[in-house]
């Protein structure tokens, strides 16, 4: 997500640095920003029973910084393509491998880190798919269910909470003016199918009170769509300003947050914010729910929805109205409430 600066990458801890009898935990998630929020519960769980245990992390570079504030003493390391890595992970000779991406890539690593018992969780694709197809009695919880797959292979009884972050509690943060209300705006998506139109955020804005304040976010690829959403003194661009302990800081402090089915839509359930999530090509029913009580999820529930398990570039039929039909009106309501 937003990373201005290079977060500094801990270093993977060898057996050497540890007893011999602690437990080594294994776990695979590489990418992306939601999908590793919604697997904190799984560490979470792991770090409750086994509390001396040595947890690693493979994720990819840009998350590293993510990992360590899940708030479950967890080993990041980087992860590479690299045959010397791989060996690596074969020496650690990891007690427990727990797969919760399901690629080639992780496939590779669970072979080569050889640990005494290895899981991979069950993507339900099947089910998904026919959610896609149009069948409506399927419905699945959460990502964060499936994950659990993965656990119950190595007992019988787990309870997970949902997913949490934990900002830090000293971060260097921007300063910004005082505002009745303070919004965070997250306009891109990985597809153009899953973004709110940009020209409704800025009716959304222009038809806000001048004592409401938007911060507009997101990552290097989006500073375009971000730029474009600055309309007057009330809307303040800080796209790709932040790095991931900077931004939990800043989305604590905000009344609203406002996303599609995005990543960041999963981190501001993950602090328990209010917060309006905007589903357009993709559907709660896939299991991409925000795990928040304080969330109102717009969805237009569209005969055609979900066209796709994570959006596409286009609209399938053309008119895009399961995100056309959210009006920006009926956004400015649920801001404009003050009982969150």
């Amino acid at each position: 997500m937003q990373q201005s600066r290079r977060p500094q990458l801990l270093a993977s801890c060898h057996s050497g640095d540890y007893p011999k009898h602690t437990m080594k935990i294994l776990i695979l998630r590489l990418s992306s920003l939601g999908d590793i929020v919604l697997t904190q519960p799984i560490a979470a769980w792991l770090r409750a029973e086994y509390p001396g245990a040595q947890i690693d992390y493979v994720v990819k570079e840009q998350f590293v910084e993510l990992v360590t504030l899940m708030g479950c003493e967890l080993n990041p390391i980087v992860y590479s393509k690299s045959i010397r890595a791989h060996i690596a992970l074969f020496r650690a000779r990891y007690d427990i491998v727990i797969d919760l991406h399901g690629k080639l890539s992780t496939y590779l690593l669970k072979i080569a880190s050889r640990g005494k018992r290895s899981v991979c969780y069950h993507k339900a694709r099947s089910q998904r798919k026919r959610i896609v197809r149009g069948d409506r009695s399927l419905y699945i919880k959460s990502t964060t269910d499936l994950y659990k797959t993965a656990l119950l292979q190595i007992s019988s009884r787990v309870s997970l909470q949902a997913p949490r972050l934990y900002p830090l509690s000293h971060v260097e943060e921007p300063v910004l003016p005082d505002a009745a209300k303070r919004i965070a705006i997250f306009p891109g998506a990985t597809h153009n199918t899953k973004r709110y139109p940009l020209k409704y955020f800025k009716e959304l804005i222009k038809e806000s009170p001048k004592d409401f304040q938007y911060i507009i976010l997101g990552s290097t690829s989006e500073a375009d769509m971000c730029r474009s959403l600055v309309l007057d003194y009330r809307t303040i661009n800080l796209c790709a300003m932040l790095s991931f302990a900077q931004l939990l800081t800043l989305l604590q402090g905000c009344d609203w947050v406002i996303s599609s089915d995005s990543g960041p839509m999963h981190m501001a359930a993950a602090l328990q914010r209010p917060q309006i999530a905007i589903f357009g090509a993709t559907h709660p029913r896939l299991g991409f729910a925000p795990q928040n009580t304080k969330a109102h999820i717009l969805c237009a529930n569209l005969d055609c929805q979900p066209c796709s398990l994570h959006g596409s570039d286009k609209c399938p039929q053309g008119h895009h109205r399961c995100m056309l039909s959210i009006k920006p009106e009926s956004i400015l309501k649920i801001l404009s409430d003050n009982s969150n």
